[in-house]
């Protein structure tokens, strides 16, 4: 192609056409003007794929990261309505002294109590896409910044649990101390609500045969005013964390249908 247009210069000059070359001169510099502008083009729609791809991989990998945050929001939902209905329970008894409870209920629903959970937020893809400055060549500016906005406010679910936390281990702990943990038996674990399964612990308590022919006074527990306190201050907290729940799955579901909106697949 170059030898080509090189002999079309070369006879114009040999037969003194100037005017012709100029013109052909004119024409070659627009043409090689055009090629370029064409290739520069080429580069920005290839540039443009690659990162469309990358923004589209990100998204996608985002939205199965909700999907697992989604079935933990799930899990804690469960957990905190079981507790509150349990709460609901004790207070009953509480409020109602002539009703008789019964050492082996009595356990089956004060145990679930000890158990409090840690919420786990799944961001390894968001916050790797953050510290590698990904996001600078994002188009989708709104959605990342409602995303980073969605992990942010991760941190008021964590308060809110051990808030819960701290409220087992200062007042619930120390109020059961006083009732010996001899009445446990296979059953007492029955309303737990755990990610591991705990019946293994309760088999082996129960295995090991108490001889002690101790009197186990619930009843004592379920009088004492810092039992009723306890209960309502646990409940209030329980409601808080189930409200918070409910808010960021909603917040969750927005996010899923933006992404699926977004990503070109």
């Amino acid at each position: 192609m170059i030898k080509f247009f090189r002999n079309i210069r070369q006879r114009l000059l040999t037969e003194n056409k100037f005017s012709k070359y100029l013109i052909y001169a004119i024409g070659e510099i627009v043409l090689v003007v055009f090629g370029i502008l064409i290739a520069l083009q080429i580069n920005t729609w290839n540039d443009e794929r690659k990162a469309q791809k990358v923004e589209d991989n990100f998204f996608y990998d985002v939205l199965l990261d909700l999907k697992k945050d989604n079935a933990n929001l799930n899990y804690y939902k469960k957990f905190h309505t079981k507790r509150i209905t349990y709460l609901d329970t004790l207070l009953t008894y509480v409020r109602n002294p002539n009703k008789t409870m019964g050492i082996k209920k009595f356990g089956m629903y004060t145990e679930p109590l000890f158990y409090t959970v840690a919420p786990t937020s799944y961001e390894t893809t968001f916050e790797s896409a953050k510290s590698m400055g990904e996001f600078n060549n994002f188009k989708e500016k709104q959605l990342v910044k409602d995303l980073s906005q969605y992990y942010a406010d991760f941190v008021q679910l964590e308060n809110s649990f051990s808030s819960i936390t701290r409220f087992v281990e200062n007042q619930f702990e120390p109020l059961m101390y006083k009732l010996p943990e001899g009445y446990m038996s296979e059953d007492t674990g029955m309303l737990v609500i755990n990610e591991e399964d705990v019946q293994e612990f309760y088999n082996k308590v129960a295995s090991i045969k108490d001889n002690r022919k101790i009197t186990y006074d619930y009843e004592i527990i379920l009088k004492t005013p810092n039992t009723e306190n306890y209960l309502i201050g646990d409940m209030g907290r329980s409601y808080t964390a189930l409200g918070k729940i409910i808010t960021r799955q909603e917040v969750l579901t927005k996010l899923e249908r933006a992404l699926n909106k977004t990503i070109k697949r």
